[in-house]
């Protein structure tokens, strides 16, 4: 007898009633078990009451993004990277992470850490069309990578090297996180950080991202690309901590 033939039974019937009752101890158990896995994992993962709630708010901008000018003008030059890295005979690692194209012929701009020791990169557009390259070069001391495809008449974005983004200005990225592609988010920018080593400065955006939003471009009002996302951090803003998207100006491009 299955467990839908169980749930026919009347209540009055004793074969039913008795059946019922030996299964409990079973029931029971698996609950036991899914509760202690649940708490195991929020233990293990600080933010996974926000995991889903994080998912959906970034889902919902998109949405409203959807028809905005500066996403339909750059969208189509946004791409999506997998780099395979081979980490011995048998074990190979693939990196995902987002880029974006510049050059009809295809240069695309994307963060260092994505492609290092990669093999082969995979650069995929919206439109299906997918590249291979082993040719990239890095800038020193930044985490950006320009890598080399062989395209022609390829959607592009251009590059704002003139004006250098300010606190406050309010700017797009276009990334994709979690497996979702192209995914657009807008924010304010925040504060400028120094960093070791270098001359250059990075910003924050008061943007949550996540796994896979590296090499997102940042545009301005102008559809222009003033930045690129490589990394993520928390301020605190009125005792409380907030996570923000970090970007490298794009005036440390050749």
């Amino acid at each position: 007898m299955n467990d839908d033939e169980l749930m026919d039974e009347e209540p009055g019937d004793e074969l039913g009633d008795e059946m019922l009752n030996n299964k409990k101890p079973g029931y029971f158990r698996k609950l036991v078990t899914l509760l202690v896995l649940l708490a195991f994992i929020a233990i293990s993962v600080p933010n996974f009451p926000f995991l889903f709630s994080d998912t959906l708010n970034f889902l919902e901008q998109n949405r409203a993004l959807k028809e905005d000018e500066i996403v339909q003008r750059c969208k189509p030059a946004v791409v999506s990277i997998e780099a395979t890295v081979a980490n011995g005979l048998f074990n190979t690692e693939v990196k995902r992470g987002t880029g974006f194209n510049i050059s009809p012929t295809g240069t695309i701009i994307t963060n260092q850490h994505i492609v290092v020791n990669a093999s082969t990169i995979t650069i995929r557009f919206g439109d299906g069309t997918v590249y291979y390259s082993k040719k990239y070069e890095v800038i020193p001391d930044v985490d950006i990578a320009i890598i080399q495809i062989e395209g022609s008449a390829l959607p592009t974005i251009a590059l704002n090297t003139k004006d250098r983004v300010q606190t406050g200005d309010t700017v797009t990225i276009i990334g994709n996180p979690l497996g979702y592609e192209k995914i657009s988010q807008r924010g304010e920018v925040g504060q400028f950080y120094s960093v070791k080593n270098s001359l250059n400065q990075i910003f924050d955006i008061n943007i949550p991202i996540n796994p896979g939003n590296s090499g997102s471009p940042v545009l301005d009002n102008q559809s222009k690309v003033i930045g690129v996302i490589f990394a993520s951090t928390s301020v605190e803003i009125n005792g409380k901590s907030e996570p923000r998207a970090l970007a490298i100006p794009v005036q440390v491009l050749p």
